[in-house]
């Protein structure tokens, strides 16, 4: 007789209180309602390999996490839930951890707020935790406004539990949005799986919410909106400060805790990131992230698909030296005016597109030269115009003499860039000189060496008068420019510093935050699409406190045109600035995590409350089966160097350590 389980198989040890267990190891809970968590030998391809069993109180025994599930559906079970299992046999749910002997110790510092106390012990000495108002809620600050309504979210209709997935709306809006990733399909597998997530999601994950009509206890696609779970501690460590341990074995996947404090906006962090401290800031920057990814995909997937490659010969060798012959140095067959570059795949990078134009200008300056008094000049500029190519493909530094007279070249090349024409798309002459086709990819880096160049000969054309020849001859030698590995900034400098203010002041594009803000996003970007957050108005750059904002030739958002780029973000009112999660003041336990760069944490954006893709809920997941006793760590994804003057080397240990912050 073939045993088929129902509510009855529980009444026997079904609580009067669901709730007589709370703040004990959810991983124990299911033995002190008589399951039995057995560990057998098996083996699997002539290896013994170890394998967890539950049996349930009736004595049906369930084998993998797909069958514990049915049972607890099966028999209507509200005050067992399926995170409390694990059928990893490597973590224990009874492994004691016990401090050493406490100087300092508080059995709550939550006092209450948390549905798991969360201790706090000193080992080294007597003194206690900052004050810190504990709030685990997010708090919107003025200027910030999160639509919580159940209008602007997606409910589903499911009655399963949201088992089927295919049926459930909440959980099709996590597969729809990793069509963004690499590869551009639909990933089926994205999402919880029994209530755990093994691995960053970078496009989201979307829970159940006020809106859908599944059990909010059974639903299997709700978990980070039940809070704290797992049983962990606030201690004092020996050289980083304050930190949180867990008290039991974690398993990989598992829901840890969520990092919450106020809401701040971009231009107010700034303002209070110098006046109060950055160290607790957080980036809300689900749309950078999503969208870098994305970038990243399309410049693979083009460089891969046109087929073209140019040859190596076109360029010196990296760390060599090339003086530039009479015609410069030619890189296809064509007249002198109107010499264009061939159409290059990506991996060619700026390095030959700003050889290309550094010729162009030479030549440009070696035709306008025919006057014999100035002929020995030009002879000598062209003398002195060396392309150096350094080892990395995406820096160039082209350089051409000595570091003075920077003030009418710094002038003359904003010129350039506000200009009445702008970009022209004509193929006129000298006057008129379209930049070279180039794919999209290439960027806004080969714009600016474009414009530069274009600078550069318009100076020449405005330089007649024999009083200011002497004077363009100068500011020729100095022009340096400089490609950073990021394909949204660039550095357009003159060699001297002190005659770069009025540059500064003109220059419309990325500006370092003086602040440093950890990012949200659980993934490491690749080299090549680092991640670049931009705030301030489409019409102006951002000053000091702030990041220019991505502008066209025009002035205008996404680097104008019909069919020019533009960040989802600029969707939302015209916004262009990740709002800032504050934990110093006030804020979770998730202010207390200290950075390591090989992390047992990893964070995930999750959408519960509102479906605003500016407001996501960042999570902390295990990334690794964790021992009872570990402190709980996460990468803070810091820039190195993008704070000026700011340097916070890193002490977290270990192997993989990149040793700095910032």
């Amino acid at each position: 007789m073939v045993h088929t389980c129902q509510p009855t198989c529980l009444n026997r040890v079904r609580p009067p209180n669901p709730d007589i267990h709370r703040g004990k190891n959810p991983l124990l809970t299911p033995l002190l309602y008589d399951f039995r968590r057995m560990t057998s030998q098996r083996k699997v391809n002539r290896k013994m390999s170890f394998h967890v069993i539950y049996k349930a109180p009736c004595g049906l025994c369930l084998h993998n996490m797909a069958e514990i599930q049915n049972y607890l559906f099966q028999t209507s079970c509200d005050f067992i839930f399926l995170e409390m299992f694990c059928l990893d046999p490597y973590v224990l749910v009874d492994r004691p951890f016990q401090p050493q002997r406490a100087f300092y110790y508080i059995q709550d510092i939550t006092c209450g707020r948390e549905d798991i106390p969360l201790s706090c012990v000193n080992e080294i000495d007597s003194t206690p935790p900052p004050t810190v108002a504990y709030n685990k809620e997010r708090i919107p600050e003025d200027g910030v406004y999160i639509n919580t309504s159940p209008e602007f979210l997606v409910g589903c209709d499911c009655t399963d539990g949201c088992r089927d997935k295919s049926k459930c709306s909440c959980h099709q809006l996590t597969l729809q949005a990793t069509a963004c990733t690499p590869g551009a399909q639909i990933n089926p597998n994205a999402g919880y799986l029994h209530k755990r997530l093994d691995e960053c999601l970078p496009t989201g994950v979307y829970e159940c919410n006020k809106r859908c009509k599944c059990c909010v206890q059974m639903c299997t696609n709700r978990l980070v909106q039940h809070g704290l779970q797992v049983r962990l501690q606030l201690f004092k460590t020996q050289n980083k400060g304050w930190g949180i341990r867990c008290l039991d074995d974690v398993a990989k996947g598992s829901f840890v805790c969520i990092y919450a404090g106020k809401i701040l906006t971009s231009d107010f962090a700034d303002k209070e990131g110098l006046e109060m401290g950055d160290e607790y800031f957080a980036n809300l920057d689900h749309i950078e992230s999503v969208e870098n990814v994305k970038e990243g995909y399309e410049s693979e997937a083009h460089s891969e698909g046109n087929g073209v490659d140019m040859s190596a010969s076109l360029l010196p060798a990296p760390g060599s030296q090339v003086k530039y012959s009479k015609d410069g140095m030619s890189v296809s067959a064509g007249g002198a005016d109107n010499q264009m570059p061939p159409f290059m795949s990506e991996e060619t990078g700026k390095s030959k597109v700003a050889s290309w134009l550094t010729s162009q200008g030479m030549k440009k300056r070696k035709r306008d030269s025919g006057d014999g008094k100035s002929q020995a000049k030009m002879e000598a500029a062209k003398k002195q115009d060396v392309i150096t190519i350094s080892d990395s493909d995406d820096v160039q530094t082209i350089s051409s003499g000595s570091d003075d007279n920077n003030k009418e070249r710094d002038k003359l090349t904003h010129g350039s860039q506000d200009s009445k024409d702008g970009m022209s798309a004509s193929a006129g002459g000298a006057d008129n000189q379209t930049p070279p086709f180039m794919p999209e990819e290439t960027g806004k880096s080969k714009v600016a060496s474009w414009l530069t160049s274009q600078g550069m000969k318009k100076r020449k054309r405005d330089s007649g008068d024999g009083k200011s020849q002497a004077k363009m001859e100068a500011a020729k030698k100095q022009d340096v420019m400089t490609l950073s590995d990021s394909d949204d900034v660039q550095t357009i400098s003159s060699g001297s510093d002190d005659n770069n203010k009025e540059r500064d002041k003109l220059t419309h594009g990325v500006t370092k935050r003086p602040v440093a803000v950890k990012s949200t996003r659980g993934f490491a970007l690749k080299s090549g699409h680092s991640l670049v957050v931009k705030t301030g108005t489409p019409a102006a750059g951002g000053g000091p406190g702030g990041h220019g904002g991505k502008t066209g030739p025009q002035g205008q958002p996404g680097g104008g045109g019909d069919n020019a780029h533009r960040n989802t973000r600029l969707f939302f009112d015209g916004e262009e600035s990740c709002y800032i999660i504050d934990a110093k003041l006030e804020g979770n336990l998730g202010r207390y995590l200290n950075h390591s760069c090989s992390p047992n944490l990893f964070g995930q954006n999750v959408f519960v409350d509102t479906h605003d893709l500016r407001f996501p809920w960042v999570a902390l997941f295990a990334s690794e089966r964790i021992r009872a006793g570990t402190e709980l760590t996460w990468d803070y994804n810091y820039e190195v160097g993008s704070v000026e003057g700011k340097e916070l080397l890193c002490c977290c240990g270990s192997s993989a350590c990149r040793g700095r912050l910032l």
